[in-house]
């Protein structure tokens, strides 16, 4: 039996990680409490943009839903247009600097508060446990397990790589994606194919939004991995130019800078990457395979419609469906249980409403 977990924000919230919705009122907290957290410069070009071109009031700006930023922003830049006050040339390092506050946010939080992630922890053990049934070339046989995440932040990653680095054992963490470690001497990153092929394991966790530990190459679209020893992001400053292309055209040495490509709340997400493409793909191939699908966290919103698409077309119909919340109002609950069913159908479908830490310390 086969069990794909799809994992939405709200199965980091209770480690610490902000929710989509809170990521700009924190934003604006934190940099009220010491506006040394972010870049000066690229903090004004975000507040100016939110407050002189989207004319909200200063002290509504915090309350601004980060797909109101993207969206038009994204649009303007495609069909390269202007955006009221920010000529053409000015929304990319308006997108730049807002794409920085957002992942710097996620980074502090999650750097003071990750003291309640043991669930996280358990969560990691028991993918390994069920994951290492592949070893010894056992793979073709059994495939028991896997990770699709609409996050960015890195906690389960940390926790799965750090697990299987304390065990000594041929394994990574499989993004199922082609990968290169951040430097040529770290062989803790690798495909998970290579690692299948000498008799490892891979433990499968599919970003389909990207990850805060990605940083690609504009050349030749290779992902760039790191782990961090703290529970947040890399800290990506040592390295600013791809290695691969650095030695492969030398006489262009440093002028293949790496940069961050997530994908954004937005109702235009651009998933033509080469990369993202290989994710998507085979999220349909893990969801196509569970006979069980656990949903944490995820609210299964009607604006993800690229996630909604795959789920509707991979989903089989015999698949057990299990839906992970944090939820204690009868009327909410009520609601949430409707609007699940209205989208599976007939499956029959399980709902567990006292959050991601317990229903995972249970399980795990």
């Amino acid at each position: 039996m086969k069990t794909v977990y799809i994992l939405g924000a709200g199965f980091s919230v209770e480690a610490g990680a902000p929710t989509q919705q809170s990521i700009i009122s924190k934003a604006f907290d934190l940099n009220d409490q010491d506006e040394s957290n972010f870049d000066k410069n690229k903090f004004k070009i975000f507040r100016s943009f939110i407050v002189d071109q989207l004319n909200v009031e200063f002290n509504n700006a915090g309350k601004v839903d980060l797909e109101d930023i993207f969206t038009p922003l994204d649009r303007c830049i495609n069909e390269n247009s202007q955006y009221r006050g920010v000529s053409v040339k000015s929304l990319a390092d308006v997108r730049e600097a807002t794409f920085y506050v957002v992942g710097k946010t996620i980074q502090l939080l999650l750097n003071k508060t990750t003291n309640n992630k043991d669930y996280i922890d358990l969560f990691a053990k028991s993918l390994i446990s069920h994951s290492r049934r592949k070893k010894g070339n056992e793979y073709t046989q059994v495939d028991p397990v896997s990770v699709i995440s609409t996050n960015w932040d890195i906690l389960l990653d940390n926790s799965v790589y750090h697990e299987i680095i304390k065990s000594e054992e041929d394994a990574v963490v499989d993004y199922c994606c082609y990968i290169s470690s951040l430097t040529k001497e770290d062989h803790t990153v690798k495909p998970g194919l290579e690692v299948l092929g000498r008799g490892g394991y891979n433990v499968k966790i599919l970003k389909v939004h990207g990850s805060l530990n990605w940083l690609q190459c504009p050349r030749c679209m290779r992902l760039y991995v790191g782990f961090s020893k703290k529970e947040a992001i890399y800290n990506f400053q040592q390295l600013s130019s791809c290695r691969h292309c650095d030695h492969n055209f030398p006489e262009e040495i440093g002028n293949h800078n790496l940069y961050s490509n997530l994908i954004m709340p937005t109702f235009i997400k651009d998933l033509t990457n080469p990369q993202y493409k290989i994710v998507w793909q085979n999220a349909g191939v893990e969801i196509s395979e569970a006979d069980k699908l656990v949903f944490i966290g995820y609210s299964l919103p009607s604006a993800d419609f690229d996630m909604r698409q795959l789920l509707s077309r991979m989903t089989r119909k015999s698949a057990e469906i299990e839906v992970v919340d944090k939820c204690n109002d009868p009327e909410e609950i009520s609601k949430k249980e409707a609007h699940w069913r209205k989208f599976f159908g007939k499956r029959e479908i399980s709902f567990h409403f006292n959050g991601a830490s317990d229903y995972l310390s249970k399980i795990s």
